[in-house]
């Protein structure tokens, strides 16, 4: 009995071994074969969200990499894309590939029939392997659980200037700091009422300080909205503004502290109090009806490898979600252990979403 036992055993492990293989050479066969009809079509397009940061990190490690296969990056405001793509779409003109973008945008276009499932894209076993990402209910954003990836893991937070706002109140305060007279007429939000990266905070103050205090902050305290987040980053840089609400500002500052601009910018802290948990504006869907499925899949396996994320993390200042890899971030924005963060961008939350922005829009609309 022990020698069956033994040789079952021994047979069991020979097959497995050879197994094991077999599988490493089909996925790198189905590799090969899409790559090579990828070049055919000679081209990519994309439609990026707007951090410069990560457009040139991506547009630059693509031409490297698949040098056959040209990459054209358009960034478009939110709205302004979605209506460009639904009006090509109702006269048949099916123009676009991959979305690295807004994840709110591939909300609305996945209710409108317009994307593919993203994970039949997934050729590599560590992509496909939800361990990689923590769980698919960790990385796909929208209520259906297949349309729309977060690749970044990023805590955000407003951020202060160490030379007006000083670390012991922001310490002490909180976001409640926003309300101090002293700092009136000093704090710049990009924009919440045009699509980009001050839209979430709506969501967050509201939830963390409450209607009252929120039309506080926006009535009393003069706050200046901008169009623009580098309009925020600029000002920030330039001691305009003292406090600044929606990029992540200190990942901007390269060009001015390389120019010899002095300044010294924090985000509040890495505590859930302070923060959301968001995805960077770093939103991955790909297109039906697509002119390129092959460059596109090429794309999603490239972008989603390990290499290419911490590469795309380091140059973001952004932490990818994949589970391999260390974070990047600067300790002020590497999440608590155990800590619940507001995830603003999961679709579950886009109505308590836009609820918050509209009472930013009718708090406004009632200033005398």
């Amino acid at each position: 009995m022990t020698k069956h036992l033994y040789a079952y055993g021994a047979a069991l492990f020979a097959l497995l071994a050879i197994a094991r293989p077999a599988a490493a050479q089909d996925w790198k066969a189905e590799w090969d074969r899409t790559v090579a009809a990828a070049n055919a079509e000679g081209a990519l397009t994309l439609d990026s969200q707007p951090n410069l940061e990560m457009r040139k990190y991506v547009e630059g490690e693509w031409a490297k990499a698949y040098p056959k296969i040209v990459l054209s990056v358009s960034a478009l405001p939110g709205a302004q894309y979605i209506a460009r793509v639904r009006t090509e779409r109702s006269v048949d003109k099916y123009l676009w590939d991959v979305s690295v973008s807004s994840t709110v945008s591939g909300y609305n276009f996945y209710h409108d029939g317009i994307l593919d499932p993203l994970m039949p894209e997934f050729i590599a076993p560590d992509i496909k392997d939800p361990a990689t990402w923590g769980g698919w209910d960790r990385v796909f954003m929208d209520k259906a659980g297949k349309y729309v990836f977060g690749m970044s893991a990023a805590l955000k937070s407003p951020y202060y200037n160490t030379a007006h706002v000083s670390t012991e109140k922001v310490d002490k305060l909180g976001l409640k700091v926003l309300l101090d007279p002293e700092y009136k007429g000093k704090i710049l939000w990009h924009d919440p009422l045009i699509s980009g990266s001050g839209q979430t905070f709506s969501y967050v103050l509201r939830s963390r300080l409450g209607d009252d205090n929120l039309k506080k902050l926006i009535l009393d305290q003069k706050v200046v909205f901008m169009a623009q987040q580098d309009q925020v980053v600029e000002a920030m840089a330039r001691n305009v503004g003292w406090i600044g609400i929606g990029p992540f500002v200190r990942a901007h500052l390269e060009p001015y502290l390389t120019a010899g601009v002095k300044v010294d910018v924090r985000a509040f802290g890495n505590e859930p109090e302070v923060n959301e948990m968001g995805t960077g504006g770093a939103g991955l869907y790909v297109y039906n009806k697509r002119p390129h499925p092959n460059a596109a899949r090429v794309f999603v396996n490239w972008l989603l490898s390990k290499d290419i994320q911490l590469g795309l993390a380091k140059a973001t200042l952004q932490d990818s979600r994949r589970q391999d890899l260390p974070s990047v971030s600067e300790p002020e924005r590497q999440p608590v252990k155990g800590g619940t963060y507001l995830e603003t961008q999961r679709e579950e939350r886009l109505d308590d979403l836009n609820a918050a922005i509209k009472f930013v829009g009718d708090v406004r609309k009632s200033a005398p």
